[in-house]
């Protein structure tokens, strides 16, 4: 057919025309327009998108599909995948598996009903976004009983990937002549002896979720971290982060293993573990890695 390629980049052209004079003709309705969604690593998405003028909206619903958002009937049936204040003009979505990805914006009023306009390219995607697998994250070992279907994260958590290796190595500790030392040296100058941050708990891990990975967490959380005892955590936490879990869950499972590292004296491997999480909880870790490295300059034993 003549009008497949042509016709439809008209069809588009007149979509994107009329959404565009929809939105200018009544920019006071709630609908979010310029939507964009692009590739920012390997598991995450980042969603952007302008607000009309007076926008009276409660928040923002976000929808998310492997297949291009086109009916109002699909936005009904399916949960959105977040919801964030009507201010926001940003999203990052974390994502578990490879694959294909379409979004789209509603607006949700003050009833709680939500404003069920579907406009391409204003505030749904017309274009996937693709996360494909790198190739390091597969596995072609002849030996191995299982292979890795590309698609799919390995079972191996991110954050282990680049660090497991030598998280726990110990620094050579220094002689007690070299610490006189450099005391002396130091003089009024010397690093004062820091204190500990107190645990952080995240308000989610607070109560007792009756199922799912919150549910291991939390057993994780109550049989180690909340004992004190580090060391029993961090194994612990290990084999919960051995497998794919909830990107939300995952997160807070590092953030934990971090503490545990911190209160363990493994300060080298927290910072690994906080700068992971920065993106995630930023003035969090960033308190946390402040912490670390004071103690990690110092060259005594606490």
């Amino acid at each position: 057919m003549s009008f497949s390629r042509k016709g439809f980049f008209v069809f588009l052209f007149l979509v994107a025309f009329l959404a565009f004079s929809f939105a200018q003709t009544f920019p006071s309705r709630p609908v979010p327009a310029n939507i964009s969604a692009k590739k920012i690593g390997v598991n995450k998405i980042e969603l952007s998108w302008t607000l009309p003028e007076n926008f009276t909206a409660a928040s923002i619903a976000i929808f998310r599909s492997t297949s291009q958002i086109e009916q109002k009937s699909t936005i009904s049936a399916e949960k959105p995948v977040a919801e964030v204040p009507a201010h926001t003009t940003s999203f990052t979505d974390f994502l578990k598996h490879f694959g294909d990805y379409y979004y789209a914006l509603i607006a949700r009023d003050k009833n709680g009903d939500l404003f069920n306009i579907l406009l391409p390219t204003v505030n749904a995607t017309v274009r996937p976004v693709s996360l494909l697998p790198p190739d390091d994250y597969l596995e072609f070992s002849a030996e191995a009983e299982e292979q890795y279907v590309p698609g799919f994260l390995r079972e191996l958590p991110l954050p282990y990937l680049d660090l497991i290796s030598d998280l726990d190595i110990k620094a050579t500790p220094m002689s007690e002549k070299a610490k006189k030392a450099g005391k002396e040296l130091a003089g009024p100058y010397a690093v004062k002896k820091q204190k500990l941050l107190n645990p952080y708990v995240f308000e989610e891990d607070m109560i007792l979720s009756p199922e799912g990975d919150d549910f291991f967490l939390f057993e994780s959380l109550k049989n180690y971290f909340m004992k004190k005892d580090y060391k029993g955590s961090v194994n612990d936490l290990r084999q919960f982060l051995a497998i794919t879990r909830d990107s939300q869950v995952m997160m807070r499972a590092v953030f934990y293993l971090a503490e545990s590292q911190y209160y363990c004296k493994n300060y080298r491997a927290c910072l690994e573990l906080f700068l992971f999480t920065e993106d995630f909880y930023p003035e969090l870790s960033k308190k946390w890695i402040d912490s670390a490295l004071d103690f990690y300059k110092i060259p005594e034993k606490y």
